[in-house]
């Protein structure tokens, strides 16, 4: 569905549902270069079972308008107002990646929204080489080579995926492709420049849980560990057999853990 933010066209996937604010809602917020495309396989899930779904296209990414946004707290500005002009309440947050940070961000600065709190493939921080920044700029196809490469476990590099004829890899090049270079060098820096991952992950209230990737290369366990220490008693999943792309190289797990998770922290009616 298409609302508007700031007088512009921001598009939110909803699940194949119509939106309904008086739901418990789950929002899934993508990472670098990405679209709402990257959680096809569970906003359906959660839309056909009780729940309203906005997996947004963040600005300047694929069905959004403006331009890509600079830094994580403009992110969550921009999220904050989707929110508010879709009328959510109930707000289950997932975020990956990139999205992890925004979602960490969110549910500091919004606990009255916030019922719980997912981050999947993340820290509290994510430091990002300037020659990738460099290359998002100027060689695209190779930064897009780059991330691909470094983001995909042994199910994405070798074709092996849950869902007959999609080819990851090939899917995820062409979604960063089509956001770069102006999006994906933007959530680059936006990254990089993040500082504040310590102090929202001690400010939040909602129940939390971090999913991890047992082969992410992006955010390896020192990362994810020390979002960990500094959230308050996170639950908390390693999937051994996922490199960075978790909700898309192990759907079926991912799944089960946000819902387990998310049912019991903001049930359905």
């Amino acid at each position: 569905m298409y609302c508007e933010v700031r007088g512009q066209k921001a598009f939110a996937a909803t699940g194949g549902k119509s939106f309904d604010p008086d739901q418990p809602v789950v929002l899934f917020v993508h990472g670098s270069g990405l679209d709402h495309t990257f959680w096809s396989l569970h906003t359906r899930f959660f839309a056909y079972r009780g729940y309203s779904v906005l997996a947004p296209d963040l600005p300047g990414h694929s069905l959004s308008e403006g331009e890509p946004l600079a830094t994580i707290e403009e992110l969550v500005d921009w999220l904050h107002e989707l929110v508010q002009a879709v009328g959510a309440r109930r707000v289950s947050l997932v975020g990956h990646s990139q999205g992890c940070l925004v979602a960490l961000e969110y549910a500091a600065r919004y606990p009255e929204q916030v019922c719980s709190l997912s981050c999947i493939a993340s820290g509290l921080a994510t430091p990002v080489n300037p020659v990738l920044i460099e290359a998002a700029q100027n060689a695209p196809d190779k930064a897009v080579a780059l991330m691909t490469s470094w983001g995909f476990g042994p199910a994405g590099q070798l074709h092996l995926g849950p869902v007959p004829g999609n080819a990851m890899l090939a899917t995820g090049q062409k979604i960063m492709r089509r956001n770069a270079p102006a999006a994906l060098a933007a959530d680059l820096r936006a990254c990089d420049a993040y500082q504040g991952g310590k102090a929202a992950a001690e400010s939040v209230k909602s129940p939390s849980q971090v999913i991890v990737g047992g082969l992410d290369r992006m955010a390896p366990r020192k990362a994810t560990a020390e979002l960990i220490a500094a959230l308050p008693d996170p639950e908390t999943i390693v999937i051994a057999a996922s490199g960075h792309m978790v909700p898309v190289e192990v759907p079926d797990a991912c799944r089960r853990a946000l819902r387990d998770f998310i049912f019991q922290h903001n049930p359905a009616a």
